[in-house]
């Protein structure tokens, strides 16, 4: 369940990191206190698990939302006593942008990989938890087809983990301020 989170929570971070005009996205105003619960939510075995649909399931949420699921997630790596695992990546806005602006991608998808550091270091295939040094994420767009369409023949990498590299100035704090 740790690892559907943190998807969840870096995606809703590259959604709001990243301003790409397009008339399918609904604007949501800066003040506003609504927000659409996703369709088609379902129970599977587990009540933690959700099925949404593929079209339409990302949305815009008010920051305090998204300040309690990030803090759901701090509070269970216990990070205030924590410093190694993962609590966020940062990713070039301007590579994401070049990704984005490839002909025909509809979505992107974000992908857990092991770093080359860790993997290079004789780590090839061992779990690494949530080891700050030990993941990253790769990015990739496809089309309405649900092929890959990549920028130049390649997928986006360098997620800078934090803690480690965190950014600096307000976007360093754990929370949305």
């Amino acid at each position: 369940m740790n690892s559907k989170f943190l998807a969840a929570i870096c995606i809703s971070i590259l959604i709001l990191a990243c301003n790409k005009n397009d008339s399918n996205i609904n604007k949501v105003s800066p003040n506003s206190n609504t927000t659409t619960a996703p369709t088609g939510k379902t129970a599977t075995n587990s009540a933690a698990r959700m099925s949404y649909p593929l079209e339409g399931d990302s949305r815009y949420i008010p920051l305090d939302e998204a300040n309690t699921m990030i803090g759901s997630y701090l509070s269970s790596i216990n990070s205030s006593a924590n410093d190694t695992d993962v609590r966020s990546f940062s990713v070039d806005a301007d590579s994401l942008r070049a990704l984005l602006d490839q002909t025909g991608i509809k979505r992107v998808k974000i992908m857990f990989g092991h770093t080359m550091g860790y993997i290079n270091g004789g780590h090839y295939g061992q779990y690494a938890g949530f080891q700050s040094g030990a993941l990253t994420l790769i990015i990739a767009g496809y089309n309405a087809a649900g092929n890959y369409v990549y920028y130049n023949g390649m997928a986006l990498d360098h997620c800078t983990p934090c803690p480690y590299n965190c950014p600096s100035g307000v976007a360093g704090n754990n929370l949305l301020e």
